[in-house]
C-alpha cells in the first residue's frame, strides 16, 4: 500500500504517489534553480508547469486512473528533460539534442494553431505556414487571390479562424512549429524573447515615421472604408429585400413572384423557408466580412466564439436548405411529355388570324364568359409559351390545324398528366382564327415548362390577313419585313396580308424597289446632250464633229 499525496499544479489537482512525488520535487527544484537566475524566471516556470499539467492530465486520461505513480512522473521528465542534460553540452552541439520521440512512443509534430504573434487579422496565414513550412506572405497572396478571383477564399478564411485554436501558451507555439515541447526548447524560446528578436520584427512592422507608409496607411483606411461602406449597404439592401418578398409571400404587394424568379417554381408552403434560407446564405459571410473590416479598421474586439460557432452553424443550415430546395426542383424537369391533337378547319379562300385576351370578360347574352380559376393570383396561371406556325399542304386538301401540349415532371406519367391539363383554344369564327393569348394552367399547378405549339396546315393559294398582335407568337414568318412593304406608316399598319405558296407562307405585296436602284434605272435611260457629245446610257459616248461621228463604248 502506497501513500498518496494531493498536489496542485497549474490551479490543478493532482493525486500522486509519495515516492513520485519526492523524483517530481526534486525535478522542479533543480527546474527553479537553474532559470531561477533570471529576473523574468516567473514566466518560463509557469510555461513549464502549464505543460506537466497537460502531461499528467493526457496520462490520466489516457490510463483511465486516478493516481499518479512514479512510471507516470520518469515518462513525463524524460519528454520533458532535465536541466542535467544540457547544463554541460556545448551550444554547437545542441540542436543534437531535440528528440522526435519518448519512450512511450509519442512522436513530435506540428499542430495547426493560428499565431497570434505574427498575424494581420487573427494569425491564419502564419499558422498555415508554419503547419506547411512555408512563409506566411506567400499564404496571404494565396488566400487575397482567391478571394479576387472567386470570393471563396474568404469563406475558407472563415473557416479556418473558426476552426483552428489559437497558440497562447509557449508549449502551444512549439507544437505550432513543430518542435519538441522540452525544458531545454522552452529556455531556448525565452532567451530568443529576452534578446529581443521578436521585438526587433515588431519594430519593423511599426516603423510609420517615413512618408511613404504613412501615405500607404491612407490608401488602405480609405479602401477599407470604402468596403465598410460597401457591404453595410449590400446588408441593408439584403433586409429590405427580405421584408420586400415576405410582404409579396402575404399578398400584402401581390403580383411579384407571379410569373418569374426561383420561388415561382416552388410549393407555395416551402416559399417563405426557402427565402429565408436564400437571406441567411448570404446575410451571414457579409454581416462577418463587415465585422471584420470594422476590426481591422477601428480595432474592436474579436466576436464571441459561442456567437461566431452559432452563425457558422446556421449558415451551413441555410446552404444545406438551398440545396435541399435547388435538388427538388430539378428532379420536376428531369423527364418531358408531348401530347399532340389535331383538328380540322373549314376551308375557306381567306382566313383572318387575330388574338383573344382571355383576361378580358367578355358578355354573351348577359352571361360572362371567362376562366375556371378563381384564385386571387389568376394571372400566376396564365403562360404565353405560345408558338404558331403555318405550313402548306396540297390545294385539294382539307385544313387543319395541329396542337403540341408539351410538359416537364420528376416522371414521364408526371410530365404526361401535366400536359393533358393545358387548357388551349383556338376558335374559327367564320373566316376568323382567334388565338388565346395565353394558356391556362390548372389550379395549384407549378410552371414545369410548358407550352403549346399550334401548327395551321393550309392549302397553296389560302389568303393570310395577320393582325399584329400575334407578331411575337409566329414562326418561320417575316412579318415585319412584309409590313415595312406597304406604303404608309408602320403604326397605321395593324393587319398584314400573306399567302400560301408552294414555297412557304409569303408576303401578298412585292418587294420595294430600293432608291439606288431607282436611280440606276433613271441613269441608264437619261440621255445628256453638250456641246459636241451624246451620251446614252452610261458606257456609250456619240461625239458629233464637223469632221465626222466617233463612238466609244466602255473599255474600248
Amino acid at each position: 500500500m502506497n501513500k498518496t499525496i494531493i498536489i496542485n499544479i497549474n490551479s490543478i489537482v493532482f493525486h500522486i504517489e509519495e515516492d513520485a512525488y519526492e523524483v517530481l520535487r526534486s525535478y522542479m527544484i533543480d527546474i527553479q534553480k537553474h532559470f531561477g537566475q533570471s529576473e523574468d524566471s516567473r514566466e518560463i516556470l509557469e510555461d513549464i508547469e502549464n505543460r506537466i499539467s497537460e502531461m499528467f492530465t493526457e496520462k490520466i486520461q489516457a490510463g483511465s486512473k486516478e493516481v499518479l505513480n512514479m512510471e507516470d512522473v520518469n515518462a513525463v521528465i524524460d519528454q520533458m528533460g532535465r536541466v542535467s542534460d544540457f547544463e554541460s553540452e556545448d551550444q554547437d552541439d545542441y540542436a543534437s539534442f531535440r528528440r522526435e520521440t519518448n519512450s512511450d512512443g509519442f512522436k513530435v509534430g506540428k499542430k495547426l494553431m493560428r499565431d497570434p504573434d505574427d498575424r494581420v487579422f487573427s494569425g491564419v496565414c502564419s499558422g498555415l505556414g508554419h503547419f506547411f513550412g512555408i512563409e506566411a506572405k506567400w499564404v496571404r497572396l494565396l488566400f487575397a487571390l482567391f478571394v479576387i478571383i472567386g470570393g471563396s477564399g474568404l469563406l475558407v478564411y472563415v473557416i479556418l479562424w473558426i476552426v483552428m485554436p489559437p497558440a497562447m501558451t509557449r508549449a502551444d507555439k512549439m507544437e505550432m512549429r513543430g518542435e519538441a515541447p522540452n525544458i531545454q526548447n522552452f529556455k531556448r524560446s525565452f532567451d530568443e524573447e529576452m534578446s529581443g528578436v521578436r521585438d526587433t520584427f515588431s519594430r519593423g512592422l511599426d516603423r510609420t515615421g517615413d512618408g511613404v507608409t504613412k501615405l500607404l496607411q491612407i490608401i488602405v483606411k480609405a479602401i477599407g472604408v470604402f468596403f465598410v461602406i460597401l457591404v453595410g449597404a449590400t446588408l441593408i439592401g439584403l433586409i429590405i429585400g427580405l421584408i420586400f418578398f415576405a410582404l409579396a409571400i402575404v399578398n400584402v404587394i401581390p403580383d411579384v413572384m407571379d410569373d418569374s424568379g426561383p420561388f415561382y417554381l416552388m410549393e407555395p408552403n416551402d416559399v417563405p423557408f426557402a427565402l429565408i434560407a436564400g437571406f441567411l446564405s448570404i446575410f451571414v459571410p457579409l454581416a462577418g466580412l463587415f465585422y471584420l473590416l470594422l476590426r481591422v479598421l477601428f480595432e474592436k474586439k474579436p466576436m464571441n466564439n459561442y456567437l461566431t460557432t452559432t452563425l457558422f452553424l446556421v449558415w451551413l443550415a441555410s446552404i444545406g436548405a438551398i440545396i435541399y430546395y435547388s435538388t427538388s426542383i430539378a428532379k420536376e424537369f428531369r423527364e418531358s411529355s408531348t401530347i399532340v391533337e389535331e383538328k380540322p378547319l373549314q376551308k375557306q379562300s381567306m382566313y383572318f388570324l387575330s388574338e383573344n385576351d382571355i383576361r378580358v370578360i367578355r358578355l354573351k347574352n348577359g352571361v360572362k364568359s371567362g376562366v375556371g380559376i378563381k384564385s386571387d393570383n389568376f394571372s400566376s396561371y396564365l403562360k404565353r409559351d405560345i408558338r404558331i406556325r403555318i405550313e402548306r399542304i396540297d390545294s385539294l386538301q382539307a385544313p387543319y390545324v395541329r396542337y403540341e401540349y408539351s410538359a416537364k415532371g420528376n416522371t414521364y406519367k408526371m410530365a404526361t398528366d401535366r400536359a393533358a391539363k393545358i387548357n388551349y383554344t383556338l376558335k374559327q369564327d367564320s373566316t376568323a382564327l382567334i388565338f388565346d393569348n395565353a394558356f391556362q394552367l390548372s389550379e395549384g399547378e407549378r410552371y414545369r415548362d410548358q407550352e403549346v405549339n399550334v401548327t395551321l396546315f393550309l392549302p397553296v393559294g389560302t389568303k393570310l390577313v395577320i393582325n399584329d398582335n400575334l407578331e411575337d407568337k409566329l414562326r418561320d414568318i417575316s412579318f415585319y419585313d412584309c409590313r415595312d412593304r406597304y406604303n404608309k406608316d408602320l403604326r397605321d399598319v395593324r393587319d398584314v396580308e400573306f399567302v400560301v405558296t408552294s414555297l412557304g407562307v409569303k408576303c401578298a405585296l412585292p418587294e420595294k424597289e430600293s432608291e439606288e436602284e431607282e436611280t440606276d434605272d433613271s441613269d441608264s435611260n437619261h440621255i445628256v446632250i453638250a456641246d459636241t457629245s451624246i451620251v446614252i446610257r452610261r458606257d456609250t459616248i456619240i461625239n458629233a464633229k464637223k469632221d465626222g461621228v466617233s463612238v466609244q463604248i466602255k473599255k474600248k
